[in-house]
């Protein structure tokens, strides 16, 4: 995609406030310093930036302005209005670019010695989503797989909760999970299911070796019962009289870093 004046630029960055269209065009907005940073950086393929006059004559500005510029990428310096209408943040940080969504090979992510996979089934919350996939990448996640149903990825709520890390984790989005976690299985992964009801609990589990396929639930109804009936393991998080569930972003950081210190200890 070639754009080459201000004007495409801003239409442009518009048309990725719908998801349709992120879905249509494969890209996405990327809004903040840091944010654009992160995308620089991990060498995330970039259309083109836009800045307001005020960002670009702070340090951090004029920085991310020249390295953009030493890669060949589009900058644009525009009215800080236009800034804030792109923006969804309640205080815009002065800066936005439009980017092409990572891609990532599920054949490489999936085909490894001791590898963990999420599989998130229905996930609403983006929050949540984001929350996981931060925390699971700081745990050693190998890759993230979104069922059909949950929060858009690409969700500027979303993002913000990764900082950044959708640049560095594969995450697959729209996965048929039945079929997904079925060929784990054949290739010798354990599909284990956080489930509030199971008997076992997740720190009595063994972790310490295996490909893992690591699956939660929506918030509200867990997991489907496809999956649930599939899982080759269902482990709970122990609760205290009266409390019913744990928020999903914490039962997942819950049961990775319990993987991750279970395999520290037995390196």
């Amino acid at each position: 995609m070639k754009i080459k004046t201000a004007e495409q630029a801003i239409r442009s960055a518009r048309y990725l406030k719908l998801r349709k269209h992120r879905q249509s065009t494969k890209r996405f907005l990327i809004e903040g310093a840091s944010f654009v940073q992160d995308a620089l950086v991990n060498g995330a393929e970039i259309d083109c930036l836009l800045a307001s006059d005020s960002f670009l004559q702070k340090k951090k500005g004029k920085l991310l302005s020249e390295f953009a510029r030493s890669r060949g990428i589009p900058f644009f310096s525009v009215k800080e209005n236009i800034l804030c209408s792109l923006a969804d943040t309640e205080t815009p940080q002065g800066i936005v670019a439009v980017g092409r969504m990572p891609v990532w090979s599920e054949e490489q992510v999936i085909h490894g010695q001791d590898t963990v996979l999420v599989a998130l089934d229905g996930l609403q919350d983006p929050g949540n989503l984001g929350t996981i996939i931060r925390s699971g990448a700081g745990a050693g996640v190998n890759g993230f797989f979104l069922g059909e149903g949950t929060v858009d990825l690409y969700n500027s709520k979303v993002l913000r909760s990764t900082t950044g890390m959708v640049f560095q984790v594969p995450v697959f989005h729209q996965a048929r999970l039945v079929p997904l976690i079925n060929r784990l299985k054949s290739l010798g992964y354990i599909a284990v299911a956080a489930d509030p009801g199971a008997r076992v609990k997740y720190y009595r589990t063994d972790f310490r070796k295996g490909a893992l396929a690591i699956i939660i639930g929506n918030e509200g109804g867990g997991i489907s019962r496809e999956l649930l009936d599939i899982a080759d393991l269902r482990v709970a998080i122990p609760l205290a009289e009266g409390v019913e569930s744990l928020n999903a972003a914490v039962a997942a950081a819950l049961i990775l870093y319990e993987i991750c210190r279970q395999r520290d200890e037995d390196s």
